[in-house]
């Protein structure tokens, strides 16, 4: 086969008019023959040998504006050498992530080994499973695809505007809207999913919201395959002496202080209450934990901020590997978080053991593997805090005001709740894992 000179894809994405979900694509090649391909999106394409200029007529007549939108294809920006993967799936295989993790996180005790495994299986499992195979994780790249491949930086950001978009109509349950029809027409054109023969439907894709913070730890993953790829490129392409961006800036190691372990367990245990399902658990292991920087962004704004307070974050364990990446997140309320927002968008601790334990164990229905349970212990730049009184119509974050503290049995909390605004004013400390 002669060389290619051009390889480009095109969606065509309408539920409404021909419950269509189609891909169109080509390829020419220096002697110029091209070959086009054609079919549903993640299945088997058909394909035929053409010439470069009817394949360009082709393409023009596919994309031209004028056409009526479920006959309208547009094009799907991926990064090179990232094929999407076939009908058939494959089996899922976490070994080249796993080595990336391995390489990458300072581990200062070897028994982290099996630590950081067992973190990165339920992060690719967990999304993998959640997107029910639309997004594949390629073991030889370690790279989270879409079934046309790694979507470049900036269609993932238009789709996550959208999905932010959407966001309150899905919450709402309002599927019949003719927004949000659109709207998802315009996501699934950006980020392609594979949905078989099935009728697409806003409920098929976005049933709740649930399924709205799924896809935005979809899109996290597609960044972050983008930023290997292009990281890559940078490695083979420069001197030696150009460093290689990290993916880690972590540094793992076992807790073995046992004046510092009794200290962790007593708050553990005298803050707890019966009330809450995770009563039950006890303390098994501490790790500390520095993620660089979270340590520098803490340092620069929590500790002039103030009042610092060591406080609970309980997370369930698929996400630890992202958080030991970048941290905690503060994903705003519109894009699904299934815990809500009642203060806010911020980042949401307690001083009530159980009751931040209770979010690692899906009893807020949150979803995700049960298997191992863990919660952060974090410091949390509380600085001036605003007392919420139940009081309606108020607006979070308060002027005037670094944090919020709502006090149980006020402002409709059973339990202590303390939230910030920045990320700057929390601080990681240890992993505390339980049995």
């Amino acid at each position: 086969m002669s060389e290619i000179v051009e390889h480009k894809k095109f969606i065509c994405v309408n539920f409404k008019a021909s419950n269509n979900n189609k891909v169109w694509q080509y390829t020419i090649y220096k002697d110029g023959s091209a070959l086009t391909e054609w079919g549903r999106v993640g299945q088997n394409l058909q394909s035929k040998m053409t010439t470069e200029s009817a394949a360009l007529s082709k393409m023009r007549k596919k994309t031209n504006p004028n056409n009526a939108s479920d006959k309208l294809y547009t094009e799907v920006k991926v990064a090179e050498g990232t094929e999407g993967s076939s009908s058939s799936g494959r089996v899922v295989n976490s070994s080249s992530l796993k080595s990336i993790a391995q390489k990458q996180i300072d581990i200062k005790d070897p028994t982290l080994k099996e630590l950081v495994d067992f973190l990165v299986k339920e992060n690719v499992h967990d999304i993998v499973q959640a997107s029910s195979g639309s997004i594949q994780y390629d073991t030889s790249s370690a790279q989270f695809k879409t079934p046309l491949g790694v979507i470049l930086p900036e269609m993932v950001s238009d789709a996550r505007d959208l999905l932010d978009d959407m966001a309150d109509y899905v919450v709402n349950q309002k599927f019949d809207s003719v927004v949000l029809a659109r709207k998802l027409n315009e996501y699934l054109r950006l980020i392609p999913h594979a949905v078989g023969m099935k009728k697409i439907t806003p409920e098929l894709i976005l049933p709740n919201a649930t399924a709205l913070q799924t896809e935005n730890n979809l899109l996290d993953g597609l960044t972050a395959s983008f930023n290997n790829i292009h990281s890559g490129a940078i490695a083979k392409s420069c001197k030696k002496d150009i460093v290689q961006p990290r993916l880690f800036d972590v540094t793992l190691d076992v807790v073995r202080d046992r004046a510092l372990i009794k200290r962790i367990e007593s708050y553990y245990e005298s803050t707890k209450k019966t009330m809450h399902q995770s009563f039950r658990y006890k303390l098994h292991k501490v790790y500390e934990i520095e993620i660089g920087s979270v340590k520098k962004n803490f340092a620069n704004i929590g500790k002039s901020v103030g009042n610092i307070q060591e406080l609970f974050h309980g997370t369930k364990c698929s996400n630890l590997l992202a958080i030991l990446k970048k941290g905690l997140i503060i994903p705003p309320s519109r894009s699904g978080h299934v815990t809500g927002r009642l203060y806010g968008d911020g980042v949401y601790a307690s001083d009530i053991s159980s009751k931040a334990l209770n979010y690692a164990t899906n009893f807020w229905g949150s979803g995700g593997s049960t298997s191992r349970i863990f919660m952060l212990l974090c410091d949390f730049a509380m600085g001036n805090i605003y007392y919420p009184d139940g009081k309606y119509g108020v607006r979070y974050p308060v002027k005037g005001y670094d944090s919020t503290f709502a006090k149980a049995g006020r402002g409709g909390v059973y339990n202590n709740e303390m939230i910030v605004y920045k990320t700057g004013q929390v601080n990681l400390k240890y992993l505390l894992e339980f049995k």
